[in-house]
């Protein structure tokens, strides 16, 4: 299946699952989630732009655009021309997006709010401030690699791109959550490279938040331990009849 462009994962049959994997990564990093949400969801699992098998396409590459690009992939996937605008409805889906993935998840319920039944995110930030500062510092100092060596090698130069998206963005301010009025899991790992305060600061922006933080896991957590992960993901979606 593709959408805008996009290569999409389409597995199983029921209640329509999107799940969005991280940066640098494509939707095949996240399959065992999706082997196991599968046996009684439908999974949707693009590679977003400028990464995996999509392309990057024209433009800047931004979160935004990202989530853009998952509004059109539950367009697509429903047989609709485009993302409503509306509170949720019949044909929402519950998102699930991990690392840079809960980060288009959070936009895609700020701009998408109609195609967002629940949403599900590990490890995601609203600035790179969420970061702890040694990874900031780590991911800043790849970047500038990236960036210089880039001046003379496009391979280089579109890792650098990519490598942006954590260095200078998202920038969605805290009070902005306050819009997002479905069900909401904000889960982290108790060793995330994303400060737990900023986990909780997330929760608690959003009106019907929940925050869980993972012991003894870290932020790759979704593919270090799928089956554990999948279980959080289901755990929250059982409760709500998804």
């Amino acid at each position: 299946m593709r959408a805008s462009g996009l290569h999409v994962a389409d597995a199983g049959s029921g209640p329509v699952v999107l799940l969005l994997h991280g940066n640098g990564e494509d939707g095949a990093s996240l399959a065992a989630v999706a082997a196991d949400l599968a046996r009684d969801h439908r999974v949707l699992s693009p590679d977003a732009r400028g990464h995996g098998r999509s392309p990057r396409g024209t433009g800047p590459l931004t979160v935004a655009r990202m989530a853009d690009d998952a509004a059109a992939v539950l367009a697509a996937a429903s047989g609709g021309g485009g993302a409503a605008r509306a509170g949720p409805g019949a044909g929402a889906a519950d998102v699930v997006g991990y690392s840079d993935g809960g980060n288009v998840g959070l936009l895609l319920a700020l701009r998408h709010p109609g195609v967002v039944r629940s949403l599900v995110v590990y490890g995601a930030n609203v600035d790179p401030g969420g970061l702890t500062a040694r990874t900031r510092a780590q991911v800043t100092a790849v970047w500038l690699g990236q960036r210089v060596r880039g001046l003379v090698d496009p391979a280089a130069r579109a890792r650098a791109e990519v490598t942006d998206l954590m260095v200078r963005q998202p920038r969605i301010p805290l009070r902005a959550l306050a819009r997002v009025r479905v069900p909401v899991l904000v889960a982290a790992g108790e060793h995330d490279v994303i400060r737990r305060e900023h986990t909780e600061a997330i929760a608690a922006a959003l009106p019907a938040g929940e925050c869980v933080i993972v012991p003894g896991a870290d932020h790759g957590l979704p593919m270090a331990d799928p089956a554990a992960f999948a279980g959080l993901v289901r755990g929250f979606l059982g409760v709500r009849g998804s």
